[in-house]
């Protein structure tokens, strides 16, 4: 009898490489997964850091975080062992109690999609020494290798060998990292990886960058702080804000226990529409029979949110409501246009709210979706701009009628919505990753989950759809013959023409005020073209970014590269001898002199739409104008202007809390309509003063210059100059020349916050502007 024996399975080097490549799709899914071991790691500081060069080969990406970090064992029994189920036992961080993100332990595999080669700087908490890790991912495919031929080398290290090769790294240079690492009770891990796999350029490090901003909910910031940079670059990225946003129109929160509950709680927040006007002008509605009862009655809209409740059918089996447990679902309603409807009179029918059209659209084109986070991390890819995961957009296809067209069967679109999940491995067991780590199977739970969700959108829309149906319905009772007024006041103002017409003095006003209204809104929608106009200019601006960047690079050093390469052929004592316009050193000196005036405009443009000026958050005064006035520094020097800021001399640097780019977009225009004043004077020393004060918790600026000051059709009526479309720019035709925006846009920031005011100040020579802002009290 032939003798038996056990047969074991063994498995290639590539095979497994193979499995664990599989699970990330790209580059920054790979990188998303290193941030996320970080968090995993306890850490409170990560970054991921770009030095890229010409050639991919030479390029290297860091992660950096001050997490646990891990020892000598930890690296060989864990870190090395593939498919580890360690993340699954051990789900929650001992020091923190985060639930850890990974489970399936071939995380370490997104080394090997980044690049082909890795290092690792590791210091585990307590410990004075660390280790040193390093793996050349190439050698998986060597032919006929199993996994236990590949090897990794591993060494201890200390702290000066971390500092050294940090610096070797060059990532010491970056301030907010060398804080971290130069501790000497630095503990965490540091990974490079180099010989990179893909081409990480401007869009690509842009779309990371976006991406790690919607990778954690925005109340874990204070607890897992991520940052992004670039060595070529150090201050381009910087630290990655989460995604708050408080221009919305509806805010929903739903809530579901779980525990085969059939009720899901609702709460909604209504900023669509103007308070004020609802309570006044339009209260008539609240007399219609839809708006006599709770949630719909005035009293309701005073309210800080009103509640539903959602009853899941019967039909719907207790067994598969217990599978897919509790979760929590947040979203924003923002539409984009003013005119939702779609109809010429909403702006008559519902009293809204102004909105920011331009900036909303561009928030909704990168953050629109409903994301998914498990664990307080993002799930892949529910919510990206192709991942209409909730079929909205079907939905809405099939009834794209507006919310006041019809009672039923509105829709939200799919680029109005802002929102997130909120699930866990705990509580949602039901929903297991795919193999691919990129969402979840799609199995009969999910769909059921699919169905909650969308049961929570349509207490939305079923809200929003009565009262904008009602306030249509009302618009309707009240000028049901708008149509007809129009016909009688041009039959009024053709009587008033003939002699003896017999027209009423009250015909006559009335006629004259509904010509009146007419005119008001037809002045208004000059205004909103003229709005977008500037708007799409700004944009356009925008997305040549990364173009205008690198042009304003090598304006300056061309021409010094072109200067040392001439006098290898032309002595320059030689080409002096020449008239001005026959010596090309003289001409490159011009070419050289109209650089420095384009690279001034270029930092100038590209600083003014920098990523973190649309944020709102405390800017500190002072902080904000020295960096105002360097900004402009250069600029007026080539005009022989001078530019002084005067502040009060003060103990605590108060902040103001707004938009770094409404401050810009105030002082900017102040400054560029101080400059065409003081270049058409004669005035020798031309100045800008900017003097500011604290009085009373308010912001007190006065801004000054010694140009021509006020034009005289302003001084009668000096606060005309705030008005839309007026302007003392005029061509030699005595035609209007400049836009005539730019106070009027000014006087609209300033106006938007409370308790502020501008104001023309009475001065004996030159132009006077008082600003008053409200500033955050100290805390």
């Amino acid at each position: 009898m032939a003798e038996e024996r056990k047969l074991y399975f063994n498995v290639s080097a590539r095979t497994a490489k193979l499995i664990g490549l599989e699970n990330f799709a790209n580059a920054e899914g790979a990188i998303i997964e290193l941030v996320k071991n970080s968090y995993d790691a306890d850490a409170p500081f990560c970054a991921v850091v770009f030095d890229i060069k010409e050639q991919m080969e030479h390029s290297s990406v860091y992660i950096i975080d001050c997490g646990c970090g891990m020892d000598d064992k930890v690296i060989e029994n864990q870190w090395m062992t593939i498919g580890t189920d360690d993340k699954l036992i051990n789900s929650l961080s001992m020091a923190s109690g985060r639930v850890k993100s990974g489970a399936k332990g071939i995380g370490r595999f997104a080394l090997n999609r980044i690049g082909k080669e890795s290092e690792m700087l590791t210091f585990p908490t307590d410990r004075h020494i660390g280790y040193h890790w390093s793996i050349d991912w190439s050698a998986f495919d060597q032919m006929g290798s199993t996994l236990s031929d590949i090897g990794a080398t591993l060494r201890e290290i200390d702290h000066n060998i971390l500092i050294n090769k940090t610096e070797d790294f060059g990532i010491l240079r970056i301030e907010t990292i060398q804080n971290e690492i130069c501790k000497e009770s630095f503990h965490g891990t540091i990974l490079k990886i180099k010989n990179l796999n893909d081409i990480w350029d401007e869009n690509a490090l842009s779309q990371l960058y976006s991406n790690l901003e919607i990778l954690i909910p925005s109340h874990l910031a204070n607890n897992f702080a991520l940052y992004m940079f670039t060595l070529s670059d150090p201050i381009k990225f910087g630290k990655v804000n989460n995604v708050n946003y408080d221009d919305y129109d509806y805010e929903i929160r739903a809530h579901y226990e779980g525990n085969a509950s059939r009720k899901i709680t609702v709460k909604l927040q209504r900023k669509e529409l103007n308070l004020s006007l609802l309570e006044t002008s339009y209260a008539g509605v609240f007399e219609m029979p839809s708006m006599k009862e709770y949630p719909y009655r005035l009293e309701d809209f005073k309210l800080p949110y009103v509640e539903k409740e959602i009853i899941i059918s019967e039909d719907i089996p207790r067994e598969s409501l217990q599978k897919i447990g509790g979760f929590e679902f947040l979203f924003y309603f923002i539409k984009n246009t003013i005119k939702d409807d779609m109809d010429a009179n909403s702006g008559k029918k519902y009293p809204y709210n102004t909105i920011n059209s331009p900036l909303r659209k561009n928030w909704l084109k990168k953050f629109r979706g409903v994301k998914i986070y498990r664990d307080e991390f993002r799930v892949r890819p529910y919510g990206e701009p192709s991942n209409d995961w909730l079929r909205l957009g079907e939905r809405q296809s099939q009834n794209p009628g507006g919310a006041g067209q019809k009672m039923g069967g509105y829709r939200i679109r799919p680029n109005q919505i802002s929102g997130s999940v909120f699930i866990s491995r705990f509580g949602n067991k039901a929903f297991e990753d795919k193999s691919s780590r990129e969402g979840i199977m799609e199995n009969e739970e999910f769909n059921l989950f699919q169905n909650l969700l969308r049961l929570v959108i349509e207490a939305f829309e079923r809200d929003r759809n009565t009262i904008m149906y009602s306030l249509s319905m009302y618009y309707k009772s009240l000028y049901k013959d708008e149509e007809r007024a129009r016909e009688i006041s041009e039959e009024i103002k053709q009587q008033e023409q003939k002699e003896g017409s017999g027209t009423t003095e009250n015909e006559r006003i009335l006629a004259e005020g509904y010509s009146s209204l007419e005119n008001e809104l037809s002045e208004k929608e000059a205004e909103i073209r003229m709005l977008r106009s500037l708007a799409s200019s700004g944009i356009a601006v925008a997305s040549f970014t990364h173009e205008l960047q690198s042009l304003s690079k090598i304006l300056i050093p061309r021409t010094d590269l072109l200067k040392r390469a001439m006098q290898s052929f032309i002595p320059e004592e030689l080409a002096n001898e020449k008239s001005k316009f026959e010596n090309p050193y003289y001409l490159l000196h011009l070419v050289r002199e109209q650089d420095i005036k384009l690279h001034q405009w270029l930092n100038y443009s590209l600083n003014a739409i920098r990523r973190n000026k649309r944020d709102q958050r405390d800017i500190k005064i002072s902080e904000y104008f020295d960096s105002f006035k360097n900004s402009w520094l250069d600029s007026l020097k080539q005009k022989s202007i001078n530019i002084e800021i005067i502040p009060q001399d003060i103990t605590d640097v108060p902040c103001f809390y707004g938009y770094e780019m409404d401050l810009d977009s105030i002082f900017n225009n102040l400054v560029t309509n101080s400059v065409t004043s003081l270049l058409r004077t004669e005035e020798a020393n031309k100045k800008i003063w900017l003097k500011w004060r604290i009085e009373n918790s308010f912001l007190k600026i006065e801004f000054l210059d010694n140009g021509l000051g006020l034009a005289s059709e302003y001084r009668e009526h000096p606060s005309m100059i705030f008005d839309a479309f007026e302007t003392s720019s005029r061509d030699k035709n005595g035609n209007k020349s400049g836009t005539g925006m730019g106070l009027f846009i000014v006087k609209g920031i300033i106006d938007s916050y409370a308790d502020s005011s501008i104001c023309v100040m009475s001065v004996q020579k030159g132009f006077g502007m008082e600003i008053i802002l409200k500033i955050k009290e100290n805390e």
